[in-house]
């Protein structure tokens, strides 16, 4: 299988699926209060902040406004990162899996994303949400109803069931099209922003084309295009990062392989594999650097021998099915070769020590 890659075995949080809801309440009489400028924002109920950020209660804010009569649902803010969308707003709307009747007002306190990204508009379709339903006040507001429901997902620590069954919901519709067995990569080697990429991506790109591998840029495509791309291949590869998210929404039983920046993984991948069922498997490249990557990436990571890192990727991708058990076998290799290192030294340092004594006693008058 090559030594360039290396399993990733440890997280970097905690990896807990909860099988029961998450708790929701049910507020009668509400207030409001937007982001103020000074960091403090939030719902009240009885005068004591539920939810948001900031000291103070509702007895510091200005007298609320009647908001239009309706039921609202409380999202907080919609993230206008894709990745963030998912795990923080997507998280808060799993009350819409089984409403009846007509939909509630989404409560955010900031406006749905825009900016040329489908996937918030999307998202909320496939829920019965159309961004006209959401509402974004701009002074404290008293609310009739609101309901609150606890996230399904919380970044690194747990996700519960009902997160998957919300996510395949929204997905569903897009799982059709022609099963293909030729693996596809995402590359990163066209997206403008982000958190990090692979600096010499490229290399790797090109050789794995040279193979036979499809490239893809995915923020290239519609959102039920990136859905219908991990329903459809059989092996799905790339650096880890959001794209990885769109996991989520695709038929249940994916096989994934994804490069990480370092040896431990984001827990944030294990939760959304534990609960979609996917099959993914996670690689740090050994010997990788890291460099700034200027304004637009918090930090770029150079892996070294990209040609060889493309040829393990796509070994592993022909030899899916098998690779817990070959990297087993290859790590107890590593193992054992490590210990067998450590003992040549022990044995060499011992040698040198017998060595230092004989000739210092040799030295002596």
């Amino acid at each position: 299988m090559g030594r360039r890659l290396r399993r990733c075995r440890e997280l970097w949080g905690e990896s807990t699926l909860v099988e029961a809801r998450p708790a929701l309440r049910i507020i009668e009489d509400a207030i409001y209060a937007p982001p103020d400028g000074a960091g403090r924002w939030g719902v009240f109920a009885g005068g004591q902040r539920i939810a948001g950020a900031g000291d103070g209660t509702s007895a510091s804010l200005p007298p609320p406004e009647p908001a239009p009569e309706a039921t609202y649902l409380f999202v907080g803010a919609l993230a206008p990162h894709y990745g963030h969308f998912i795990v923080d707003t997507l998280a808060r709307l799993w009350p819409l899996l089984v409403w009846e009747g007509p939909r509630p007002r989404l409560l955010a306190f900031t406006p749905v994303p825009a900016g040329g990204a489908d996937y918030a508009a999307a998202i909320l379709g496939q829920l019965g949400v159309r961004p006209e339903d959401v509402s974004c006040f701009y002074q404290p507001m008293r609310l009739p109803r609101l309901l609150v429901p606890d996230p399904a997902f919380k970044e690194q620590a747990f996700v519960h069931r009902v997160f998957g069954d919300l996510c395949r919901a929204v997905g569903r519709s897009f799982w059709d099209g022609e099963r293909l067995e030729r693996p596809v990569y995402l590359s990163k080697t066209r997206l403008s922003s982000g958190i990090a990429r692979i600096a010499n991506e490229e290399a790797i790109v090109e050789e794995l084309d040279r193979r036979g591998v499809e490239i893809v840029s995915p923020e290239t495509l519609p959102f039920a295009d990136q859905v219908r791309l991990f329903s459809t291949h059989r092996i799905v590869m790339g650096s880890t990062g959001s794209a990885f998210h769109t996991s989520a929404f695709a038929a249940p039983g994916r096989r994934l392989i994804g490069l990480n920046w370092m040896p431990r993984l984001h827990a944030n991948f294990a939760l959304i594999d534990g609960v979609s069922g996917h099959a993914a498997k996670y690689y740090f490249p050994v010997g990788t650097r890291y460099a700034a990557e200027g304004d637009t990436f918090h930090f770029g990571w150079l892996v070294r021998d990209p040609k060889q890192v493309a040829a393990e990727l796509l070994a592993r991708a022909e030899a899916f099915d098998r690779l817990d058990a070959l990297d087993a076998e290859a790590e107890g290799l590593l193992a054992t070769a490590l210990d067998r290192a450590g003992d040549l030294a022990a044995e060499l340092r011992d040698r040198i020590a017998r060595h230092l004594r004989t000739a210092t006693e040799r030295l002596r008058p």
